[in-house]
């Protein structure tokens, strides 16, 4: 298995995952239903899905993907009962191995910005607008 992490990139977007030659789970960890859109560089691609309503859409805390019938992971069966199991399955390996790193988010959620972080606010377009420096509170809370 293959695992990921982001807490902070140009903005705050806490999610984990892990991915087998089968599916992908991604789970996400700061309640926000909406993408982050500063963690996207500017470009045609970005303007492109702005114009057809990528800020507007709407992401679950669990994403379950059957990289087999949707390699474009288009379409979430976290919700689908014929993937209870694998669920199951694939979040206990994300818990292990959030575990067995000693990953922030079992110890604080928000996660402190670093000391001397600058970052941008999540609820914002571009991860080229001024960022707001590291305080002992997350930008959001």
């Amino acid at each position: 298995a293959i695992f990921g992490e982001v807490t902070y990139h140009a903005a705050y977007e806490p999610k984990r995952a892990v991915r087998t030659q089968r599916y992908n789970y991604i789970r996400r960890y700061d309640g926000r239903q909406r993408p982050v859109l500063p963690n996207c560089d500017d470009g045609t691609s970005k303007d492109l899905w702005l114009v057809n309503g990528w800020a507007t859409r709407s992401f679950a805390e669990e994403q379950l993907y059957d990289l087999l019938f949707d390699s474009n992971e288009a379409n979430s069966v976290a919700e689908d009962a014929a993937y209870i199991d694998v669920l199951a399955l694939m979040r206990r390996r994300l818990d292990e191995w959030m575990s067995a790193t000693d990953d922030p988010l079992l110890q604080s959620a928000p996660v402190p910005m670093p000391a001397e972080a600058v970052v941008n606010d999540p609820d914002g377009l571009s991860p080229r607008e001024t960022p707001s420096v590291a305080t002992h509170k997350h930008p959001t809370a």
